[in-house]
């Protein structure tokens, strides 16, 4: 009976293990986890980290040239949130695998908040507000 015993535990053991290497995994995925998307024809182009900051932004020379403050701030605007939803879909497919099997249709984004519906609602909850 003890052999049994310890071929359970040694199981057990060996599935713990298993599992927090997943999991350090997971985090190290998570802490590098970034997107970018464009907006504007390509002019604006933001990059996005796991938990939704904005880590990069850059613009096409002719930028200012084509477009008004508004008209850029929108951009801008669009492209973070794209890439914001890439990453929140990215996040959400690395935590999944781990996921408690009784958990079916865990969703993340119930967790960490809804996304604003639209650049109004984003530029309300951030605060942002272009000058013209």
């Amino acid at each position: 009976m003890r052999a049994e015993w310890q071929a359970h535990i040694d199981e057990l053991l060996k599935e713990y293990r298993d599992k927090r290497a997943q999991l350090r995994e997971l985090q190290e995925r998570l802490a590098t986890a970034e997107a970018t998307a464009t907006a504007a024809d390509g002019m604006v182009t933001v990059t996005v980290g796991s938990q939704g900051q904005i880590k990069n932004v850059e613009f096409d020379p002719r930028v200012y040239r084509r477009l008004s403050p508004t008209e850029l701030a929108d951009a801008v605007m669009e492209a973070a949130e794209n890439a914001a939803s890439q990453v929140r879909q990215e996040v959400q497919d690395a935590v999944n695998p781990l996921a408690p099997p009784d958990l079916e249709g865990f969703d993340l984004g119930k967790i960490l908040g809804a996304p604003p519906r639209d650049f109004e609602e984003t530029r309300e909850r951030y605060g942002f507000r272009p000058q013209e």
